[in-house]
């Protein structure tokens, strides 16, 4: 009995201690995740994913937050993806990460520090699907203007950085979103990159009418076209429509981008296309991942291993035979210590100097990059980028601009770093000496890279008869060669006199887009009998021959399986292409890097009718 009344003081005690005090920290919850716009990600894409996080406790949580993918056993793969963000007491926040995903699912963890713990929150993926998505757009916590059979997708949560939609193919809304600045540019750059956005009547049977910041979307004109993107608006409230009719709705009248589906030119021409199936066409698809291991082919430090080889043969002959021959027959045993001493330092001398200058001696980068010009005097860059270090260290990666989205790519390796997003985004990672590192890059410049001023155009049913354009004031240096794509061909441009001007040099789109320097039998050969080592091939080198074809296919953003014979380039806009190379100001700020190579692809639309935007 004394017993049970000595655990019940101390209880008391304790709870009166526990009461006194501070309450105990409860670890942040994580309630639910988003996987992408459609709950389950696009492969070989960038997509947003979406956490919703609660602090339980009466003291704010303030802290990074990693996000990460692992193997099933356990291992990280890629880089972890982090973000800095502060939940109050008792309140519950969305935080949003932008990996990339390939065409498998896989296992992610969260992770965060809390009063000098380490927590963790595992969660399964979707497995990724091929198809871009198709959203309603919808107010937070709203159910009754959901639509059936369209997923509904929270406004709140669009994301606000550029380069994060790129999953997102089309968005139906009828209301006006009520968006910060920086969704509303996200959303318009998402448009103007080859959205497709529907308009319906709002929930009273009006017109929406949206504020000057969405200028274009007030012309009430349908479609019209803005960049690569199309807006439709549709004369009907979302209520009063069956998911088959909407179905209806949004297909009837589509433009596309290029040419349109089997099933639409069937029921224009009555005839019967045959196009390649998407199984046809897989080899014309590069991936961001593909792009990278061919960078990384340039600028890798280049061994030379049959010298080391040698050295290494020559050092064995020396450690036994000669060795036993001067323990034999020399009279002092001093001989053979100096004779051993002296040749190992002689041959660790050399195989340091031989390791050390055999590799690339400075800092090296080689990049690929497509500038999307805006009309609002911005530009959207997507980078490919390898970097080559020779000291080694952990190195933080940043470049100009107003948002940016960093990624790796490596789905199948550990990147020891991390990446964070948004206005001070960058990437810190360590590289090991005489190595490298790839990534991939998106941002928004506050700037215009290219201007011109359509001068002249004549066409006729066979393609482009004349074309001429003034040279703005920002027009790239270091031009390699100029293009206009328009119809089903691509067309070279001259400069003469501060214009560019057709030269009547023009070739099809098709056998254009369908070639692929990547599938060159020079990046893939090895030697058959040492495949790690390579002594006869020559190293890569970084010319406009071996990337313009990829260049040209990823401005275009043309789909894999509508690439064809009768591709076709819409008639109410061309597209200027200009090759060059890479100014200063777009490479990494830092690390300090003294060999800088690359080529840009300034892409620039340019409208050719009375719907151009």
């Amino acid at each position: 009995m004394d017993r049970a009344n000595s655990y019940l003081k101390w209880l008391f005690v304790l709870l009166v201690f526990v009461a006194a005090n501070e309450k105990v920290a409860e670890a942040i919850e994580i309630h639910d995740i988003r996987w992408g716009f459609n709950d389950r990600p696009t492969a070989y894409h960038i997509n947003p994913v979406t956490l919703l996080i609660e602090n339980p406790d009466s003291e704010p949580f303030e802290g990074e937050i990693q996000f990460h993918q692992e193997s099933f056993r356990g291992q990280q793969i890629d880089i972890a993806l982090s973000t800095r963000t502060y939940v109050a007491p008792f309140e519950k926040k969305w935080v949003q990460y932008y990996p990339y995903f390939s065409d498998f699912n896989g296992n992610w963890v969260v992770s965060w520090d809390q009063n000098d713990i380490r927590h963790s929150q595992s969660f399964l993926a979707p497995r990724p699907v091929t198809e871009k998505s198709i959203i309603q757009l919808v107010t937070p916590g709203s159910l009754n203007s959901v639509t059936s059979g369209v997923k509904s997708f929270p406004e709140d949560l669009y994301p606000s950085v550029t380069g994060a939609t790129d999953a997102l193919q089309e968005i139906i809304l009828d209301h006006l979103p009520k968006w910060e600045k920086t969704r509303r540019e996200a959303f318009m750059d998402w448009i103007y990159s080859g959205g497709i956005l529907h308009l319906f009547f709002d929930s009273n049977g009006d017109p929406l009418s949206f504020p000057d910041s969405y200028r274009l979307l007030n012309q009430q004109t349908s479609p019209a076209f803005y960049g690569k993107g199309v807006i439709y608006f549709h004369q009907h409230k979302l209520t009063d429509l069956s998911p088959a009719e909407l179905r209806q709705v949004i297909n009837t009248d589509k433009h596309y981008s290029v040419t349109p589906t089997r099933e639409i030119e069937n029921q224009v021409t009555g005839t019967d296309v045959a196009y390649p199936s998407k199984y046809e066409n897989i080899f014309y698809k590069n991936t961001d991942e593909e792009l990278l291991a061919t960078l990384t082919e340039i600028s890798k430090p280049q061994q030379i291993w049959y010298l080391i080889f040698l050295l290494s043969f020559i050092y064995l002959i020396i450690v036994g035979p000669v060795y036993y021959l001067i323990t034999k027959y020399s009279e002092h045993y001093r001989t053979f210590y100096l004779v051993y001493g002296l040749s190992t330092l002689l041959f660790c001398f050399i195989f340091l100097f031989v390791g050390r200058y055999s590799t690339n001696q400075t800092s090296q980068i080689h990049s690929l990059i497509v500038a999307d010009i805006l009309p609002n005097h911005k530009t959207i860059i997507s980078e490919w980028s390898s970097l080559g270090i020779v000291s080694g260290g952990n190195f933080q990666i940043t470049h100009t601009g107003e948002s940016h989205i960093y990624s790796t790519c490596q789905t199948y390796s550990k990147v020891n770093g991390i990446s964070t997003s948004g206005k001070n985004g960058h990437l810190q990672v360590d590289i090991p000496p005489n190595s490298f590192r790839t990534f991939f890059h998106r941002a928004r410049i506050s700037k215009s890279l290219l201007d011109v001023n359509l001068v002249s155009f004549l066409a006729n049913e066979t393609g482009l008869e004349a074309l001429s354009l003034d040279l703005g004031k920002e027009f790239p240096r270091s031009v390699e060669q100029v293009h206009f794509v328009f119809g089903s061909k691509i067309y070279e441009l001259q400069i003469e006199r501060n214009q560019l001007i057709y030269s009547g040099k023009s070739r099809r789109l098709y056998p254009l887009l369908t070639e692929n320097p990547l599938f060159d039998t020079s990046y893939i050969r090895t030697n058959r009998l040492l495949p790690f080592v390579r002594p006869t091939d020559k190293k890569q080198e970084f010319t406009l021959e071996q990337f313009f074809p990829i260049l040209v296919r990823t401005s275009l953003k043309v789909p894999p399986d509508s690439i064809n014979q009768n591709i076709n380039w819409p008639d109410h806009r061309g597209k200027l292409l200009v090759i060059a190379k890479i100014p200063e100001s777009l490479f990494p700020e830092t690390p300090n890097i003294f060999k800088k190579e690359g080529l840009i692809l300034y892409s620039f639309d340019i409208p050719l009718s009375e719907h151009g935007g």
